[in-house]
């Protein structure tokens, strides 16, 4: 039995049962079958390494995706968790564990949706029943300094306290990181939203027509979650989170690349560039 076909039979079991009121609405079953479709469609093969999306956004009409969005993050982990074992299964790699997202989007008809996927290293899915490796590993390698430092006497009394604790010291990095970046802004010079300016305050801002985004534009050639603007050093580094028309930048096709003020970006109708503020 191959995989889909598999995935299908279980999903039934685990999903179904507890749904079956009110048909006629877009069925649990029917998401996760869609999301191993797009698992699958996805996967990238490297040279010893089959990978898959650990990212899966699901857009549904807001008469779906308000019964599921009740039940809080039990599904979204119980879909996350059989993935993650279906990859497995089968030899497959994610960068992470899978994190499956809903959002309510009423350009989406009814019993429809639409699954965009991505890769990213950088999120961390918590599924709430282990504590996080590395946070364990830090734990057991301060408890062992510290009974090491009693057995010769040479514990400080501040080592067990929060304020000289070295890990409740703040992040003064991104703080000036962030105050630095607040210098510069977006300026969107072609397009439906030509005239508008965005502060680039953040460490990160995603552009696209979904209303989640951070910087929304109303370009009907823009995808949902289109383009993601990242403050490197000393520069921006945009990824195309797998658009339908592609980001440009410069003419050029790019997929990750990074730029500088006065740089074009285009996706869809729109044109973008990144400007420092005149001071007054």
């Amino acid at each position: 039995m191959n995989l889909l076909a598999r995935f299908e039979g279980m999903a039934e079991f685990l999903f179904t049962g507890a749904f079956k009121k009110g048909a006629a609405r877009l069925q649990p079953v029917e998401i996760a079958k869609e999301l191993v479709k797009a698992m699958l469609k996805n996967k990238q093969i490297s040279i010893s390494q089959v990978y898959v999306p650990n990212i899966y956004r699901v857009y549904l009409h807001s008469s779906d995706w308000g019964p599921l969005a009740s039940f809080g993050d039990v599904f979204l982990i119980e879909l996350s968790k059989y993935l993650f074992a279906e990859a497995a299964r089968n030899g497959y790699t994610f960068l992470t564990k899978p994190a499956i997202e809903l959002h309510s989007d009423e350009t989406v008809n009814p019993r429809e949706m639409v699954v965009e996927v991505d890769f990213d290293d950088s999120i961390d899915v918590d599924w709430g029943d282990e504590e996080r490796e590395e946070e364990k590993e830090q734990k057991i390698q301060k408890e062992q300094e510290i009974k090491e430092k009693e057995t010769v006497g040479e514990l400080d009394w501040r080592e067990c306290t929060t304020i000289f604790n070295e890990y409740a010291k703040p992040n003064l990095l991104d703080q000036g990181l962030i105050g630095r970046n607040s210098e510069y802004f977006l300026e969107i010079i072609e397009g439906p939203d030509s005239g508008q300016s965005f502060s680039l305050k953040d460490a990160e801002v995603f552009v696209g027509r979904h209303g989640q985004c951070e910087l929304v534009l109303h370009d009907p050639e823009v995808s949902r979650r289109h383009l993601k603007i990242a403050l490197g050093e000393n520069c921006w580094w945009l990824d195309d989170l797998g658009s339908t028309n592609g980001s440009l930048v410069n003419g050029q096709r790019i997929t990750h690349l990074s730029v500088i003020p006065g740089d074009r970006i285009q996706i869809g109708q729109s044109v973008l560039v990144i400007r420092r503020l005149t001071p007054a």
